[in-house]
């Protein structure tokens, strides 16, 4: 089946707004003081799924900023056909299997001590992951490669497209940890 990037672009806002608005709706009527508390004794409390979110968004907010920035924009791209690369594709799949994954890379792991204002940090930051998503619609997104800072270096990159995927992905499996959690509040 063919994905213009356009529809992917369309497809991933959609959802990345969706689920942004969901987290808030979940967590902002929670007593500050609750979101810290640890309804599953060797998991994470609420404030640090919000904190790892967070730590992830903004370890690739950069070096997509800066790719955009060092590339040309490509008038036709969004009615191009888009692929996940094969490395994309994977990470992407992995978070979507429902299955847990033992432990996330050490670059996204959260104290045991998230920023203050951490749901309002969420909130603006995922307000402009979407504003990027919007920038780069002039880009080819399976074109422009970038690697993503969770992995080792010596694999192969993925492609913009990638990145933008498994960031709303990541999001959304995140957010059904978040309602998990914040029901046994």
């Amino acid at each position: 089946m063919q994905l213009l990037q356009r529809d992917l672009h369309q497809r991933l806002r959609a959802e990345a707004i969706a689920t942004r608005e969901r987290i808030m709706a979940l967590v902002r009527p929670v007593d500050p003081s609750k979101l810290n508390e640890h309804p599953e004794p060797k998991g994470w409390s609420v404030a640090q799924v919000l904190e790892h979110l967070c730590l992830a968004d903004q370890l690739y907010v950069k070096p997509v900023a800066e790719l955009m920035r060092t590339s040309r924009p490509d008038a036709s791209a969004a009615t191009r056909e888009w692929k996940p690369s094969f490395l994309g594709g994977r990470v992407a799949a992995s978070l979507e299997n429902p299955k847990p994954i033992k432990r996330g890379p050490p670059l996204f792991r959260p104290g045991p001590t998230p920023r203050n204002g951490v749901v309002e940090a969420l909130h603006a930051g995922e307000m402009r992951f979407v504003q990027l998503m919007e920038d780069a619609l002039p880009y080819d997104w399976s074109a422009l490669r970038l690697r993503s800072p969770a992995l080792p270096r010596l694999l192969p990159k993925m492609n913009l497209g990638d990145a933008f995927r498994i960031h709303v992905v990541h999001l959304t499996r995140h957010s059904r940890q978040i309602e998990r959690l914040v029901q046994k509040l």
